[in-house]
């Protein structure tokens, strides 16, 4: 990737954090974003979920957690949406 802005939650644990990836130069403007998923410390809980998982449970509300953005990320998550917006102004929609 040739850019990439980090992003640590406001409540400023290393757990909560995006990484927005994108090319510069590439025509096809396409962002990814990559989320550090929270990882469970107890052995036995771990070993509960891998049974679980091994055995297709799946919870009917999903697995989440929450990434709360700072003020100051505000200019480079708007660099990122510009990045964005100028594909969609160069190509016509279908």
């Amino acid at each position: 990737m040739d850019k990439q802005e980090l992003f640590i939650c406001a409540c400023n644990s290393v757990e909560h954090q995006l990484i927005m990836s994108y090319f510069a130069d590439e025509e096809d403007r396409e962002v990814y974003c990559s989320v550090h998923l929270k990882p469970e410390r107890n052995i036995f809980k771990r070993i509960w979920k891998a049974i679980k998982y091994i055995f297709g449970h799946r919870s009917i509300y999903g697995d989440f957690d929450e990434f709360i953005f700072k003020q100051e990320d505000a200019d480079r998550l708007q660099q990122i949406a510009d990045y964005l917006k100028t594909c969609k102004e160069r190509k016509p929609e279908h």
